[in-house]
């Protein structure tokens, strides 16, 4: 096994010679230009990184002792949906604070679509420059914001700066994760049309290994179990995240004698009106309707849509004041952050007491 570094022992030149490489290549691994190397080569170059504990020297070891106020963001994809307004909650607490933002886009998706999303290399390709650039402007700390909730792998840790992952889980348990309330949000969801007066309700879930599906679902089971309601595998309906599977769960659920029909998305909701209003009937008067995200869609639809929002600004005010803590040696400040948020149901016209 290649010798773990001390301080500065291990050197770009150390790494070409472990893997039989040039130095060119070990560089264009370190610096992201993986069009330029295989696969093969990548992770054996990544694996001698890891090994070694190499780290670039892109600044004198005592500008970390410097303060640049400055917070480091790198996102999966700012084409997401989710990702502005946990970026809005973010910037907003830093200039409260006092800091500036620097943001790294890795443009997952732009690039690959959903391939990245199981191949880990594609992730580090992206990853590892990503955080060799914040190391390299002498960011305080680095805030990690996914596209969606997974498990995100980080093989290279930025070298002695506060790190934190948003909307996901990290695979190292030591970096902390803040993440939606699925849990409460299904839970609050459930409730609300209990309130409404509704027993018959008919559930359109995504995908049954989504970790949304799995929470929002075991918050409604538990809403379910305090009232004394039965959770009925049958009323539930597994479908896509969106438009289509809304309508598809929809048209499974007809017959079935519900009052109400609780969405587990905004877009799976936009799916179940469409199906209404081509039978001629009214989402909020024939057919009571709940939705879930605050999406755009919600606002857009008639009547407009119940929902339960995610709570992605809060989530970006949140890590960024517990990361802002961390640089500033404040952690006892953090200590009643809240690393679990769920938004508060927004009542609009589509749900009916009955």
């Amino acid at each position: 096994m290649p010798r773990k570094a001390t301080e500065s022992s291990i050197t770009i030149k150390d790494i070409a010679a472990l893997c039989g490489v040039s130095i060119s290549t070990v560089s264009n691994v370190l610096n992201g230009r993986t069009n330029k190397v295989s696969t093969e080569v990548y992770e054996k170059v990544m694996k001698v990184v890891r090994e070694t504990g190499y780290k670039p020297n892109y600044l004198a070891k005592n500008l970390r002792a410097t303060s640049t106020k400055t917070i480091g963001v790198i996102v999966e994809d700012l084409i997401i949906f989710s990702t502005a307004p946990i970026v809005e909650g973010l910037m907003k607490k830093a200039e409260e604070l006092g800091y500036s933002v620097v943001i790294e886009n890795m443009r997952l998706f732009g690039r690959w679509n959903d391939g990245w999303m199981n191949d880990k290399a594609m992730l580090q390709a992206s990853l590892a420059p990503a955080i060799s650039k914040m190391e390299a402007i002498n960011v305080d700390g680095i805030v990690y914001i996914a596209g969606y909730e997974h498990v995100v792998d980080i093989d290279r840790r930025p070298d002695n700066i506060p790190f934190v992952i948003v909307y996901a889980n990290s695979s190292d348990a030591s970096i902390p994760s803040f993440k939606l309330d699925d849990e409460k949000g299904g839970y609050i969801s459930y409730k609300y049309l209990y309130s409404m007066g509704h027993r018959k309700i008919g559930i359109i879930a995504g995908e049954p290994s989504s970790s949304h599906t799995v929470n929002r679902l075991r918050g409604i089971q538990h809403a379910m179990f305090e009232v004394g309601e039965l959770f009925n595998p049958a009323m539930v309906m597994y479908q896509t995240w969106n438009k289509e599977g809304g309508y598809n769960g929809m048209k499974q659920l007809e017959g079935l004698d519900i009052t109400a029909v609780l969405c587990l998305s905004d877009l799976i909701a936009s799916g179940v009106y469409q199906y209404l209003q081509e039978r001629n009937k009214k989402p909020g008067k024939d057919l009571s309707v709940i939705g879930y995200d605050n999406h755009e869609v919600s606002w857009l639809l008639y009547p407009t849509l119940t929902t339960v929002p995610l709570a992605l600004p809060e989530l970006g005010d949140a890590a960024t004041t517990w990361i802002i803590n961390k640089c500033e040696n404040k952690e006892e400040d953090s200590k009643d952050i809240p690393f679990s948020i769920a938004g508060e149901l927004i009542e609009r016209e589509s749900v009916q007491r009955i």
